[in-house]
């Protein structure tokens, strides 16, 4: 069974209210040794995230002095970027990757569909799905693709760091990519490679398309 963000995060989450001050703040992602915190609501929905650079960045910032109010500590509201990316429990590693990438950070808070704060996945959480023996990667891909998906016996396969060769014969052309595909969906692959040939073609060129 694939693993799901609710699978890899880890639930004991170091986050902060909205009024939480600047020097507490700090001293939590010191303390702590992470380099940002979830910030949530009272209803402990996440609404934004407090990460060193923001700090840094309010330090940092020459208008300080001269803001409203500049004379009480700041707080994690006003310190906070919103609003905060997150995903939920049942997204993949894959789509939690893919966000990671997208927004250039390095973790994300997992959130209930109401947004309340469940856990927190970080790359090296999303890394664990490729724990995987070669040897147990081989097993599933034949159990779960060649056989229960495709009913193919004329494949073999082979696995070298993550990496899948597959060799042999496929009745019809058609089949190749599609179970490329599959076999790539497969947890714990890193990449696929086919040296597939086929009995029968059965792909029409699109130059003969009319």
């Amino acid at each position: 069974m694939a693993s799901t963000v609710g699978d890899l995060m880890t639930t004991h989450v170091v986050a902060a209210f909205e009024e939480a001050g600047f020097k507490k703040l700090a001293m939590s992602l010191r303390m702590n040794g992470v380099s940002a915190v979830p910030i949530m609501d009272a209803d402990h929905r996440v609404v934004g995230v407090v990460s060193e650079s923001d700090l840094l960045l309010r330090l940092a910032d020459p208008d300080l002095e001269e803001e409203p109010g500049a004379q009480r500590a700041p707080v994690a509201r006003n310190l906070m970027s919103a609003p905060a990316v997150t995903i939920t429990a049942d997204a993949t590693p894959r789509e939690a990757a893919e966000r990671m990438r997208r927004h250039r950070i390095k973790r994300l808070p997992v959130v209930t569909e109401d947004g309340r704060l469940l856990g927190i996945v970080s790359r090296s959480d999303l890394l664990r799905v490729y724990f995987v023996g070669d040897g147990e990667l081989r097993e599933t891909v034949e159990r779960d693709v060649l056989r229960r998906e495709f009913d193919l016996t004329g494949v073999t396969v082979s696995v070298d760091n993550g990496v899948v060769t597959l060799d042999g014969e496929v009745p019809v052309r058609s089949v190749i990519p599609r179970l490329v595909h599959a076999v790539r969906r497969v947890e714990g692959v890193v990449r696929v490679h086919s040296r597939l040939s086929y009995d029968e073609d059965d792909l029409v060129p699109l130059s003969r398309v009319r």
